[in-house]
């Protein structure tokens, strides 16, 4: 179900199931495909929005721009408080969605992600090398070499066919060039290092052990930043630690999302103002509502009223 935000931007967004809104952010080059293993636990529980950004654009203010579209599609959903949950590129739209617009999140779950900045530990050239498939000569060689270096070797082992789906649905529905790029740009630019100990909503933070795009030590390095947040790492996962070990990731989410009071929040299928839905007005107030959000997070940080 489509909603337009701009005139050459979309969002194709899913709603499933019953209980407390959930929604789901992906990571870079994903589409709300690769919540296959989510999707059928998460809708027993919550009412589940996942969703895709369709369309070519410009993110000048980088994961702003993009937190600016999940507030359009909150506003257009009628959604006045949901967890979210974000993946990788995903989670970092989330961090900034618990600190620009608190109001929107209650509970926030952050898998396979950090807060960005130089972190404790970077990305090894290796890693990188394998992320933009260097040394490939096609598109599947390519996506198949990024998958590799984003999953363990006991998955790949165990679970060949799947893997091998997941590469098909990868290169089915792959952004353009230009638009990974734009997104790749605004993950290499975010940094809420000074920020992130602001976020209060209560946060899990979920990790594979053997993540090479994100290492581990990110991972605890966000825990201890956020206040009272719990962290999880799984062994014998990779990046992908959320499809790996998707039963433990569920049973960890599911346990934490119901351990607190959750306020009813249902989106309704409409927008929660008067205007119409899928009008450019709503997108750019969701940006210029996370710009303001971040001016106001950086006068506070450096004391100016």
């Amino acid at each position: 179900m489509p909603v337009t935000i701009t005139e050459n931007t979309s969002i194709d967004y899913d709603i499933q199931g019953e209980g407390p809104p959930l929604l789901l952010v992906n990571g870079l080059g994903f589409g709300r495909w690769g919540w296959f293993k989510q999707v059928p636990s998460f809708t027993r529980h919550f009412q589940t929005i996942t969703f895709d950004v369709r369309g070519e654009r410009s993110l000048g203010n980088g994961v702003a721009d993009l937190t600016g579209e999940v507030v359009s599609l909150l506003d257009h959903l009628g959604v006045g408080k949901t967890h979210v949950l974000g993946t990788s590129l995903g989670g970092f739209v989330a961090q900034e969605l618990a600190l620009v617009r608190p109001d929107l999140v209650d509970r926030l779950v952050l898998v396979c992600t950090s807060y960005g900045g130089r972190g404790p530990q970077a990305m090894s050239p290796g890693a990188l090398a394998d992320m933009l498939g260097l040394g490939t000569f096609s598109a599947e060689a390519a996506a198949r070499k990024a998958l590799e270096a984003a999953t363990g070797e006991v998955y790949r082992a165990e679970k060949p066919d799947e893997f091998e789906q997941i590469v098909h649905w990868r290169l089915a529905d792959s952004p353009s060039a230009a638009s990974y790029y734009e997104q790749a740009k605004a993950g290499a630019r975010f940094d809420l290092s000074g920020d992130v100990g602001h976020i209060t909503s209560p946060t899990l933070v979920i990790h594979g052990a053997e993540d090479r795009y994100v290492p581990p030590a990110n991972a605890r390095a966000l825990a201890d930043a956020i206040p009272g947040a719990k962290l999880r790492v799984l062994e014998d996962a990779g990046h992908l630690v959320f499809v790996e070990r998707f039963a433990d990731v569920n049973r960890e989410v599911v346990r934490f999302l119901k351990s607190g009071d959750v306020r009813p929040a249902r989106a309704t299928g409409g927008p929660s103002t008067g205007e119409e839905p899928g009008k450019p007005e709503a997108w750019f107030r969701g940006v210029i509502s996370a710009l303001r959000g971040r001016v106001a997070r950086a006068k506070a940080w450096i004391g100016i009223s």
